[in-house]
């Protein structure tokens, strides 16, 4: 029986479905690092669209020329209740950096490495933290960021400068919006900057699922930003009607649909990988799915198509969840109507706007805010019709 993957599978290579166009444009960049022309990335698109899985695809294949490291910042802010440090990320990128070096068997780099991260501890560091690296504890650090930063900012293009069989190093940040969670994110930021301009074999991505006009956009690649609209920014599309159809004919369990069923399948999903997988694990595989089908099935089981969203609901404040259920209920609003009837001060008004908007659940559309995403919609009008109200 075929099955269609709702989280990250082991075997990527077995479920990866098309992306030629974007796995191109990707990695051409990155085969600039060979010619000392570093790329700096911004990798965008919806949440559910299959970001996170592409890159996992494009740092499998990379040449062997090339390193790379995947910093999944959900992780490491959930496992700190949302509360990082940019120290905490600092090690993070340094116990992946050793990782990979162990996963390669470069002992020569990993004891130089070893070697220059003893002589950092010689400083009078706290030694109360739990983090380790190389089976050292990490100290919590208070007056030598300065150094722990520039070691491990420089480590990347130390290490391609020490080998003549690495060309480059690629380090991705994934969810990189969380950064937003920083005591100074901005700092942080500029910090990476700062290293780019005098590393030519290092390339940053940086990944989320984020609006278009969200402030961390602006932080990192506006025009006042740390990178001031140097990272390329490639945006991650959803599959179109064409794609959906091969991918399904191709991947899913024998799903058999009627003219109009296709079409009601494909409004539902929009061509989100992930949706499109949730919706397929639902429908029957011994019938033609009709527009009627599909619409019932969607409202039993709303929860198990939209459970991502069920996750997020659930970690929001009750200000941002008034604050959706007044844009679902408007039909979208302007700033001035969400200032004259959210019953909330500005200043609150404006955090849920940076909030929700660097979380990838609303957006400016050039005249109002709206919710960036039909399925969370969808799942709340239906819980709505079920039990009579929002979830809160």
């Amino acid at each position: 029986m075929d099955l269609m993957p709702i989280s990250m599978p082991k075997d990527i290579d077995k479920y990866f479905f098309n992306r030629v166009k974007d796995i191109e444009m990707i990695t051409t960049q990155l085969s600039m690092l060979e010619k000392d022309i570093p790329p700096q990335l911004l990798i965008t698109g919806y949440r559910g669209v299959g970001k996170t899985f592409l890159l996992r695809k494009i740092l499998n294949d990379l040449p062997s020329q090339y390193l790379s490291v995947f910093i999944d910042l959900s992780e490491i802010t959930g496992r700190k209740k949302g509360k990082i440090t940019e120290e905490e990320v600092l090690k993070i990128i340094l116990n992946r950096i050793y990782g990979i070096l162990d996963e390669k068997n470069m002992r020569k780099l990993k004891d130089k490495i070893l070697s220059n991260f003893k002589k950092l501890l010689l400083k009078n560091y706290d030694f109360s933290n739990d983090v380790n690296f190389l089976d050292i504890p990490i100290p919590v650090i208070f007056d030598n960021y300065k150094e722990l930063s520039k070691f491990v900012m420089e480590l990347p293009q130390n290490i391609v400068d020490s080998s003549e069989d690495i060309k480059g190093f690629v380090i991705v940040f994934d969810e990189f919006q969380l950064l937003k969670n920083l005591k100074n994110p901005d700092a942080f930021f500029w910090l990476i900057r700062s290293f780019t301009q005098k590393q030519f074999n290092v390339s940053y991505i940086f990944t989320g699922s984020i609006s278009k006009t969200s402030d961390i956009i602006n932080m990192v690649n506006g025009q006042e930003g740390a990178f001031g609209g140097r990272l390329i920014q490639i945006n991650i599309d959803p599959f179109t009607m064409d794609e959906t159809e091969k991918y399904l004919n191709e991947k899913s369990n024998n799903l058999k649909f009627t003219k109009e069923g296709f079409k009601r399948f494909y409004s539902c999903t929009r061509g989100i990988p992930l949706y499109i997988n949730s919706l397929s694990s639902i429908l029957p595989n011994n019938k033609l799915c009709d527009d009627e089908l599909i619409k019932e099935m969607l409202y039993e089981k709303i929860d198990q198509v939209a459970f991502m969203w069920i996750y997020v609901w659930g970690r929001l404040n009750p200000g941002e969840k008034k604050f959706i259920i007044y844009l679902l209920e408007s039909d979208g609003a302007n700033r001035f109507n969400l200032d004259k009837n959210l019953g909330y001060a500005k200043s609150s008004i404006s955090r849920f706007i940076d909030s929700l908007s660097n979380k990838g659940i609303i957006e400016f559309n050039g005249e109002k805010f709206i919710l960036a995403d039909k399925m969370l919609e969808r799942w709340l009008k239906t819980k709505c019709d079920n039990i009579g109200y929002y979830p809160f």
